[in-house]
């Protein structure tokens, strides 16, 4: 959960029990969370959602010593070889998403 969640529900007078986590589950936590995220993107398509997905993938970067040039070199080397998607293509597997 976002740090200063537990400041917030403690604010108002409710009770949590919370827990840092162990430097050997947090990378597996942090997936986990950018599902959720991702689900909620989903569901809402609200931009809210993007900057929650946005900060917990930046959270995961740090947490694996990745620095952004490093990222963006891989970036750049998958969209020279596979694209970006900027063309909204839509992979069409039968005829029954040909009507689209």
């Amino acid at each position: 959960m976002r740090d200063r969640i537990p400041e917030i529900i403690r604010s108002k007078d409710a009770q949590l029990t919370v827990r840092i986590a162990l430097e050997d589950e947090l990378d597996l936590l942090m997936r986990t969370k950018i599902v959720e995220e991702a689900k909620e993107l989903l569901s809402s398509g609200e931009t809210e959602e993007i900057v929650d997905l946005l900060e917990v993938i930046d959270a995961l970067i740090q947490l694996r010593g990745l620095g952004h040039a490093k990222l963006d070199q891989l970036r750049a080397e998958k969209n020279q070889t596979r694209g970006g998607f900027e063309r909204g293509y839509v992979l069409l597997l039968d005829d029954s998403e040909n009507h689209a």
